[in-house]
């Protein structure tokens, strides 16, 4: 609609108002009539904008005023604007929650600075990695919260865009972060840090681990090369004395072997190739086979007993149960002395759950070899574990082969008291 015909109506209104006036007092009332209509029009536009004022406080649609003329154009053209700005606004909002989702779900640490590294936004990751809160540290220069020689170094080199940092924990194993800068808008920089101590965890343990293979695997080869050694050079040994290399080295080489197949077993462990499909096990037949052969072991050298509780059944791999379980059992035979006993229980343990348990009178183990005894080839008493034969993977095989059935070890001991290595089961329905 042409706007110029909103001014017809109050024009015609002074009009017919000036020549009433003037038909009834002539020049004198039509001037005074026109003034009269010009007052009212304008007293009514007054009102309007009063309207106006009052709805622009609250600008809802439900309570816009009720307008004729231009002002019925003017509080729909401002309704149209308002809508229009909600729509933006829930847009924005839709968008920065979402922003904020992705900001959170990152799998890294996001942080932005301006030209004087003072803090402008990070995310939940961010903050947790350099041990800040990102509410209070808001604003904060950077280098003055994370005082660490090495990473000022960093951020005051343009040049130096990444570095490894180990951020000081309360546990004794520091937090080891990858730390990247990037140039991010005019006058900021984005900080972006990974935790990596997981990785260097691993490549620590993996170091660690080649290192003892090697040790545990040079011994045998060691002896077994000397004394071939020795009989070459000696091709007129006594009978009885080469008799006694060969049994040496026999025992070496299964030394060797047992090393090997306890290796092989953890590789598949923890790959999880042995994750096989769980079948319905007879867990108290599988006790009474280890306790014979526990028996079979021990070759009459202890007093073994057995509690079994009969037709306890689990959802498990028959072979993976055997080799954890038979694992508590036969080091208590290796490492308790002769005429020790032993006891091999499982029974019931309230309404849902069964406990397997080995219980030995040996020599105990301290408190802090507690925590370590699952780790490979950790030995509290090397040279007793070694004579008996063990390779110092057992543990660490039980370890894996119960997480596969989502239960762990329970170990308990007490110096010159013996121990007690049990495992809690739920039987199947």
């Amino acid at each position: 609609m042409n706007k110029l015909t909103y001014l017809i109506p109050p024009a015609l209104g002074t009009l017919f108002s000036a020549t009433a006036g003037y038909a009834y007092a002539g020049t004198i009332g039509a001037l005074a009539a026109a003034v009269a209509a010009l007052v009212i029009t304008a007293l009514l536009h007054f009102r309007q904008m009063c309207k106006l004022l009052k709805w622009l406080e609250n600008p809802e649609p439900e309570n816009i005023p009720y307008a004729g003329g231009i002002w019925d154009e003017v509080f729909t053209t401002l309704l149209k604007q308002s809508r229009n700005r909600r729509k933006q606004k829930r847009k924005l909002s839709s968008a920065l929650t979402r922003f904020n989702r992705a900001s959170e779900a990152l799998p890294n640490g996001v942080m932005i600075l301006d030209k004087e590294m003072r803090i402008e936004w990070q995310n939940r990751l961010s903050a947790e990695h350099f041990n800040l809160n990102r509410h209070q540290d808001k604003d904060s220069i950077l280098t003055n919260l994370i005082r660490l020689p090495e990473f000022h170094d960093f951020m005051a080199q343009s040049a130096n865009h990444q570095i490894r940092l180990s951020i000081p924990q309360q546990h004794p194993i520091p937090r080891t972060l990858l730390v990247t800068r990037a140039p991010f808008e005019k006058n900021t920089q984005i900080l972006i840090s990974q935790d990596i101590s997981t990785l260097e965890q691993y490549q620590t343990s993996k170091t660690h681990f080649v290192a003892n293979v090697s040790h545990e695997l040079r011994t045998p080869l060691t002896v077994i090369s000397g004394f071939l050694e020795t009989l070459h050079d000696m091709p007129d040994m006594p009978e009885s004395q080469r008799t006694s290399f060969l049994a040496l080295m026999q025992k070496e080489s299964s030394r060797m072997q047992n090393i090997l197949d306890d290796l092989l077993t953890l590789s598949k462990l923890e790959s999880g190739h042995q994750q096989q499909d769980k079948t319905r096990v007879n867990l108290s037949l599988l006790a009474r086979q280890i306790s014979s052969d526990t028996r079979t072991l021990s070759d009459g050298k202890h007093h073994i007993e057995d509690e079994i509780t009969p037709e306890i059944y689990i959802d498990g791999i028959q072979t993976v149960l055997y080799s954890a379980l038979s694992n508590l059992a036969f080091n208590a035979v290796r490492y308790t002395p002769e005429n020790g006993h032993i006891r091999i229980r499982l029974i019931r343990e309230g309404a849902r759950h069964v406990r397997f348990s080995v219980t030995d009178n040996g020599c105990g183990i301290a408190a802090e070899h507690l925590p370590h005894l699952t780790e490979r080839f950790y030995r509290a008493d090397t040279g007793r574990s070694r004579q008996s034969g063990g390779t110092g993977l057992g543990l660490a095989i039980a370890k894996h082969a119960l997480a596969v059935h989502q239960t762990k070890l329970e170990i308990s001991s007490e110096v010159g008291r013996g121990s007690e290595f049990s495992v809690l089961f739920t039987p199947a329905e």
